[in-house]
């Protein structure tokens, strides 16, 4: 008898979405904007983002038979 899959997680997901939309799309852009930091810095958080997303899918493949 095969076990059953536990459901997929779609919390973290939702998690990093709202925490993208925190960082792109929010009055924070406005504060970020105006520390005057290194132009690196929106790539580098958005890079991040990527990488939790890729982290978060990854961890979810691993719970499929």
């Amino acid at each position: 008898m095969s076990r059953p899959t536990p459901p997929a997680r779609l919390d973290l997901p939702l998690i990093l979405g709202l925490l993208a939309l925190l960082l792109f799309a929010s009055p924070l852009t406005i504060w970020l904007a105006q520390l005057q930091l290194p132009w690196f810095v929106p790539y580098a958080l958005w890079a991040l983002v990527l990488l939790l997303a890729a982290w978060a899918a990854q961890r979810n493949r691993r719970n499929e038979p």
